[in-house]
């Protein structure tokens, strides 16, 4: 009996197995919504249908849904396996749903092409729900803010679908308006009553492109109508449908609008860089003073409406005298505003290298106002700042430091510390005392001078003494970890140098340091030095050396070992 069965389910599906493609209707409105339908019968498998010659006038919405039917007649099997898609049009016209290709069961079929008739939506009262796409002007220029508004308006009862907001081609785009939840108002538009709800706002901003459209919005909605009176359908879904009101799904679209632009006029000023709108520039620093190698805040700020981020300021050229770190950059908006509304603002970290003086030099920019089609220029004026002397000035040749005082004291030994007792000395031998006293003095002064001049070297002085140990006593301050790692390798490095060249100070920077030291260092060492202060300068003051803070003072120690084998 089972071997009869296989039989009869492979003799069937063999001899009965067929495709047919159709679609629920072939005349629609272009908010309409049509099923095409895959049936494959007598098959194991769904069909495997190319759907791309489909996209060209149609929205695939939804699908493919999968569904399978087995049905027994006098004996004989019957399955049949649908596939389903919801489409949309794209325009409206004659449209063609061209002739489908795929496969089922490992065996190729083709289709038949299927016309489908699209009528315009009428903007009579039977256009009972549609969005539109508004806007503030058709003409821009490149930079100038667009705003675009997409409104529902409906007079019927409708639940609307989850949408995207379109791809904005040739745009920039801010936005400025996405609700939570819709909210409706009453409005009359040509003599007819509509509830309208903005779906979102955009400000669009053209860029350089070779199009500039506004794209349609596309958006799924069920919508309630009443129904008309004919015969009670046995076989309505009661989920949707009520005894007065069906349900049917629309997609709704808006239409599209191409945007003209504006030549700006000329001539262009030469320090435009792109900015249309209103802006004022400002400029300050964070004290009125500050001291070599000691770092300060530097902010430029711009206020104002337009194209905010879209554009940049000229370069500045800081003097030699002070070194410039990248600026970090913030931008603060007005939420409260349609127009893109906002305060931008550039902090850089300036270090001073020399006392005195120094300028921090006007910055301007010109931009275009698109109210009053006119150029206009806003600059910031100079500043100067006085810079005052670190607080490791230089010493006096003549004089010492506290520390080096210290230091003598340290270098001071005594042979005894007992109390020593005294002999008096016969009045005979007086002279012969003093005389051994003055050879031996005059002996003692003598010495290290007829030393140094046969053997070339110097015997220990306090000099001798700071130079040796200038690595020692270096790397001992390096393992001590209280305070900024990175201040604390700075001083380091400093104090090194100073002690190692018995220089008059450590008040040193970077470019003091090469002029030193580029005799003495190969060109990868002494690279590697002015990078290492580098880092140093920017782990103090700015906060993009953080990263290396962990390996900083490892770095130094073993940096330090290399230069003190080569002085």
């Amino acid at each position: 009996m089972i071997r009869i069965l296989i039989m009869v389910m492979w003799l069937s599906r063999v001899m009965g197995q067929s495709i047919q493609i159709s679609v629920d209707r072939n005349q629609i409105a272009q908010n309409d919504l049509i099923t095409l339908t895959v049936e494959a019968s007598g098959s194991q498998s769904f069909a495997n249908v190319n759907m791309e010659p489909v996209k060209k006038d149609f929205i695939v919405v939804s699908g493919p849904v999968q569904q399978t039917n087995v049905q027994w007649i006098n004996g004989s099997m019957t399955s049949t396996r649908t596939l389903t898609w919801t489409l949309s049009p794209i325009r409206e016209g004659t449209l063609i749903i061209p002739a489908l290709t795929g496969t089922v069961d490992g065996k190729p079929f083709r289709g038949k092409p299927i016309q489908i008739f699209v009528r315009k939506i009428s903007n009579s009262q039977e256009n009972e729900v549609f969005i539109v796409a508004e806007i503030d002007k058709v003409k821009a220029y490149l930079g100038e803010q667009i705003t675009v508004t997409y409104k529902l308006y409906k007079r019927v009862n409708i639940s609307l679908e989850p949408f995207e907001v379109p791809e904005f081609q040739g745009f920039w785009v801010e936005n400025l308006f996405s609700p939570q939840r819709l909210q409706y108002s009453n409005v009359n538009l040509n003599g007819v009553k509509y509830q309208v709800a903005t779906l979102g706002q955009m400000a669009l901003f053209p860029i350089p492109s070779d199009k500039h459209v506004i794209p349609s919005l596309r958006v799924q909605v069920q919508v309630k109508l009443k129904k008309k009176k004919r015969r009670r359908d046995p076989f309505f879904d009661p989920f949707f449908d009520s005894f007065f009101t069906e349900t049917t799904k629309k997609v709704l679209v808006s239409e599209e609008q191409i945007i003209s632009i504006l030549s700006f006029p000329e001539p262009r000023p030469f320090d435009f860089s792109g900015a249309v709108g209103t802006f004022d520039l400002l400029s300050y620093t964070d004290r009125d003073t500050a001291k070599v190698n000691e770092g300060f805040t530097f902010t430029i700020s711009m206020e104002g409406s337009g194209n905010l981020g879209l554009f940049a300021l000229p370069e500045i050229e800081f003097s030699d005298q002070v070194e410039a770190f990248t600026p970090t950059e913030n931008f603060k908006k007005d939420v409260f505003r349609d127009a893109v509304t906002g305060t931008q603002t550039w902090e850089y970290i300036l270090i001073p290298r020399v006392a005195g003086t120094i300028t921090i030099p006007r910055i301007q920019m010109s931009y275009f106002d698109s109210n009053k089609k006119d150029w206009i220029r806003t600059q910031t004026n100079p500043i100067d700042i006085p810079i005052l002397p670190g607080e490791n000035s230089a010493v006096a040749i003549s004089g010492l430091t506290k520390k080096e005082v210290e230091l003598i004291g340290q270098d001071i030994r005594f042979i005894h510390n007992d109390i020593s007792s005294f002999t008096m000395i016969g009045n005979n031998d007086f002279p012969k005392t003093v005389l051994i006293f003055y050879i031996v003095s005059i002996a003692i002064f003598i010495f290290p001078i007829l030393i140094s001049q046969v053997t070339g070297y110097r015997l220990a002085t306090e000099e001798s003494r700071q130079v040796r140990g200038a690595l020692r006593n270096t790397l001992r301050e390096l393992k001590k970890t209280n305070g900024d790692p990175f201040e604390t390798a700075s001083r380091a490095i400093y104090s090194y140098l100073k002690n190692k060249l018995l220089l008059p100070t450590q008040n040193l920077d970077p470019a003091g340091v090469k002029v030193i030291l580029e005799p003495h260092l190969s060109e990868e060492q002494m690279k590697e030095l002015l990078s290492l202060l580098k880092d140093c300068d920017t782990g103090r003051f700015a906060p993009g050396g953080l990263e290396r803070e962990p390996e900083i003072l490892s770095n130094t120690a073993v940096l330090l070992r290399k230069i003190d084998r080569q002085l």
